[in-house]
């Protein structure tokens, strides 16, 4: 009976909102550190944040261009719904760069030691350190080496072998054939660690041609130069050679990567571009209304992040590294289940008028329109700040601080992520109608970006990342508020039938500032840390803060008269 008093189109769009940004959700939030764990730096990693974000800026006007023109909005929605599922549940199943490493077999009469030297840029914290050696202070990890002199190598491994019966006399000739490889198991322990400027593993056995040398040794002591490859993600950062980090764009591992992302990236913006329209058009006279359907894409989001979070824990408890698989899985079904929901959404295609683009540009002559998107790309930059580097700072934290959380550190995101979406998005959200129509939409572009700059300030301050629970409540006034005003409000100036049209150009913006942001931030936080990353964009906020304000005031005027 309950459902007669209930709008069942407006259900359907509520659902959509869930389903999509469940399956974003985990791409979106754990991207950045998923990368991280592939082999890719701070630096790379904020030049493909750069790069999609222009991309989504193509995108987004693009479609709105195009929905405008040819009323295509229902199939290119649909499409976008396909394409974002897929592509994100294939990301979770990319391979990982195989990066030039540097290294050095020790074989000597006493132990064989695989030798990784190190300086202060890529010493492991104790943290890292307690993590590879495992829970026992000691971890097996099957590798992989690839040394220049491995005739010599090999033939004094296989004397002293035979002559200490390690191995069959029956696999003699077999182990006398050249070799192009040694795949051996490394025996990690404490002790065997950070000698003399350099982590000393010991080798348990080598492995040739299916025969196994138990404890290798050699009567002369051999040293050869070698490439290492292990699954252990921090056995090879801390091997990798600077240089490659240069190389990886020639890398078929790189553009796999990539390729999928480009086209996530298009398909989410894609549905960016059409689904608050829709929204909007399902609303009809009652605007205001927009936050309560909005609201959807927070519950969706703090929901699927938490358990995501609490799922790649779980699946990766006492391994060196993450388990992404469970939540390919979960991406796949929110997309599924989506693509009906979508599909049964009644889309009203618009008329297009003859002076559309005419109209649109029209808007660029007026001061408060061109205030509005200055706006826009400042929420773009501190945006990217927290998409694409606060996962990273909170794992660098916890592995400076409190290393006893590195355990459960997704967990942790996962819960930060619905503490900002149902403690401080979804209530903003609920209310954002009757904010704007209290304050007025200037009032508001000053309130968010005073939230983000306690929001900046609070992160530079912190050393225990469970603090980040209670910062990311502002996230309310930062994001949830400041996506309300900037739809409301280019809803608001837009001319007639060219909604779709202003809203890319918003979108457009939007994106120029989040990739602006990302590559600014990659270089501070590559320079001087986490810290005074976030502390500079604290002060930097700030200021444009007082800006923002002193503007509303010398251009105090009744809001009514600023429509199209």
């Amino acid at each position: 009976m309950w459902l007669i008093g209930v709008n069942k189109t407006l259900l359907l769009m509520k659902m959509h909102y869930f389903l999509y940004s469940g399956c974003i959700a985990t791409i979106l939030s754990f991207g950045s550190t998923y990368a991280k764990q592939l082999g890719y730096s701070k630096i790379t990693v904020g030049y493909i944040m750069m790069s999609l974000f222009v991309i989504s800026m193509l995108t987004k006007p693009a479609v709105g261009a195009i929905v405008d023109k040819f009323r295509v909005k229902k199939y290119m929605f649909l499409v976008f719904i396909f394409t974002t599922g897929v592509s994100a549940f294939f990301l979770m199943f990319v391979s990982r760069l195989s990066l030039e490493t540097s290294v050095e077999l020790d074989c000597n009469v006493n132990i064989t030691t695989v030798k990784i030297y190190f300086d202060h840029t890529n010493k492991l914290s104790d943290c890292d350190q307690k993590i590879l050696m495992g829970n026992n202070g000691e971890r097996l990890v099957n590798c992989k080496l690839y040394c220049n002199n491995n005739e010599i190598l090999f033939s004094e491994m296989l004397s002293t072998s035979k002559n200490g019966l390690n191995i069959n006399s029956s696999d003699v000739e077999i182990l006398e054939t050249k070799t192009t490889d040694f795949p051996i198991l490394i025996h990690l322990h404490n002790s065997n660690t950070e000698r003399y400027g350099s982590y000393n593993f010991r080798v348990r056995y080598v492995d040739i041609n299916h025969s196994r040398m138990t404890s290798p040794v050699c009567h002369r002591p051999t040293i050869t130069p070698c490439q290492l490859y292990c699954p252990s993600p921090v056995i090879m950062e801390l091997a990798a050679t600077p240089k490659s980090q240069k190389t990886i764009v020639a890398m078929p591992e790189f553009w796999e990567f990539f390729s999928l992302l480009c086209i996530f990236w298009i398909s989410q913006s894609g549905i960016w571009a059409i689904q608050d329209p829709i929204c909007f058009d399902l609303l009809e006279d009652k605007p205001n209304d927009f936050g309560k359907q909005r609201c959807w894409t927070s519950i969706g989001w703090g929901s699927v992040t938490m358990l995501s979070g609490w799922l790649v824990d779980y699946f990766s408890y006492d391994k060196v590294q993450k388990d992404y698989t469970p939540i390919s899985y979960l991406i796949l079904s929110f997309m599924i289940l989506n693509f009906f929901v979508a599909s049964n959404i009644p889309v009203v295609e618009s008329k297009l008028s003859q002076n559309t683009f005419q109209n649109v540009f029209k808007l660029f002559g007026k001061l408060h329109v061109i205030s509005f998107f200055v706006w826009i790309l400042l929420l773009g930059v501190y945006s990217s700040m927290t998409m694409s580097y606060l996962f990273w700072y909170l794992e660098d934290l916890a592995t400076e601080y409190q290393c006893h959380q590195m355990a459960w550190i997704k967990t942790l995101q996962g819960f930060s992520q619905g503490a900002q979406s149902f403690f401080g998005e979804m209530p903003v959200f609920f209310c954002s109608g009757w904010i704007i129509k209290r304050i007025g939409h200037k009032h508001c572009m000053s309130l968010v970006l005073f939230a983000f700059t306690v929001r900046f300030f609070f992160y530079s301050i912190m050393t225990n990342p469970f603090w980040v629970l209670l910062i990311e409540i502002l996230n309310g006034m930062a994001y949830a508020l400041g996506r309300a005003v900037m739809v409301s409000y280019s809803r608001r100036i837009s001319p007639p039938s060219a909604h779709h049209t202003v809203l890319g150009l918003v979108g457009l913006f939007d994106c120029i500032g989040l990739s602006l942001g990302g590559v600014l931030a990659s270089h501070i936080y590559d320079f001087y840390g986490g810290v005074w990353l976030f502390r500079l964009f604290s002060y930097g906020s700030a200021v444009m803060c007082v800006l923002q304000i002193t503007y509303n005031l010398l251009t105090r005027s009744n809001e009514k008269t600023i429509d199209y």
